[in-house]
């Protein structure tokens, strides 16, 4: 159980690291648009497909993107804004789409005509293949349209995911260097640090009462709010940072040796692949062991 402790204890300061580590993600992804530009290449790869080799944009692409709606989704508080939304909904994509095809004829039964004078063989042959399925049924096909827009999202959101996971590892990496953040040397400071240790413990066992990993950091932020979160989280880091032994202010780098530098370079390493794992991976392995210690006899 004392082990178990001193195991909570680091798993609770990669949770704060990760937390940081996340929140610096939504600035970046943020500032550089990261979301909108995902949803932008998905769109392109729905609409134009390797049309051209993807030297231009496909007309029904430009058409979409020119729809009132599309463009009031891009919309910031107001704001006109040229960069793409982050997210736009099956049923929103699916509205858009049947307008650009249909133009000025509304009337739906015109869709399979439409479909068919399409320039973009691949585009017409999903879609029809979707109006097959349908059985030439207007209603079922919606619901078709909607399940393709929803696959290639899920497929968009996993690279997205995979990209922001490389992102992580560097910023991990930064964040250890910077604050000399050693997963190694924290497991052997919080071993012969009881009192600090308690106090972490504590931290963790309140952090833990929180339902899920959203109630303690929010993504998809505009820029000034990832920035008040940002501000949160370094300001709990900080907090625990002297009291690890962190930072750089009472380190002497002269008496170093190699060996301890590649013992500090190891732990380095090892804090950015932590912190790579994303908080939510951290939250639930804290909640599991503040409730097989609250299961068992605390120790002495």
């Amino acid at each position: 159980m004392a082990i178990l402790t001193v195991v909570l204890g680091v798993i609770f300061v990669l949770l704060m690291l990760s937390l940081l580590a996340t929140t610096i993600m939504e600035l970046i992804a943020s500032f550089l648009r990261l979301r909108g530009k995902n949803l932008k290449k998905a769109l392109q790869n729905m609409l134009v497909g390797d049309s051209k080799a993807g030297l231009e944009i496909d007309r029904l692409y430009k058409s979409f993107t020119d729809n009132p709606l599309f463009k009031q989704l891009s919309f910031k508080y107001g704001r006109k804004s040229t960069d793409p939304p982050s997210y736009v909904s099956a049923e929103s994509f699916r509205t858009i789409l049947f307008d650009v095809l249909l133009g000025d004829d509304t009337a739906e039964e015109q869709l399979g005509a439409k479909i068919d004078e399409l320039d973009n063989e691949d585009l017409k042959r999903v879609l029809k293949q979707l109006m097959r399925q349908a059985d030439n049924k207007i209603d079922v096909f919606k619901t078709k349209v909607d399940d393709w827009y929803n696959s290639i999202m899920d497929r968009a959101s996993g690279w997205y995911k995979r990209t922001t996971h490389y992102v992580l590892i560097w910023v991990g990496l930064v964040m250890a260097v910077v604050l000399n953040a050693d997963t190694l040397a924290l497991y052997e400071h919080l071993e012969n640090d009881p009192e600090t240790l308690t106090d972490l413990v504590s931290a963790a066992e309140t952090l833990a009462q929180n339902e899920n990993i959203d109630s303690l950091v929010r993504t998809d932020l505009e820029f000034a709010d990832a920035v008040d979160q940002f501000k949160a989280y370094k300001n709990e880091v900080d907090e625990i940072k002297s009291p690890l032994g962190m930072g750089w202010k009472n380190t002497d780098l002269l008496s170093a040796t190699p060996y301890d530098w590649l013992t500090k370079v190891l732990g380095w390493v090892i804090t950015a692949l932590a912190v790579s794992l994303g908080a939510p991976f951290w939250f639930d392995i804290l909640k599991k062991i503040v409730s097989i210690r609250s299961s068992g006899n605390k120790p002495q």
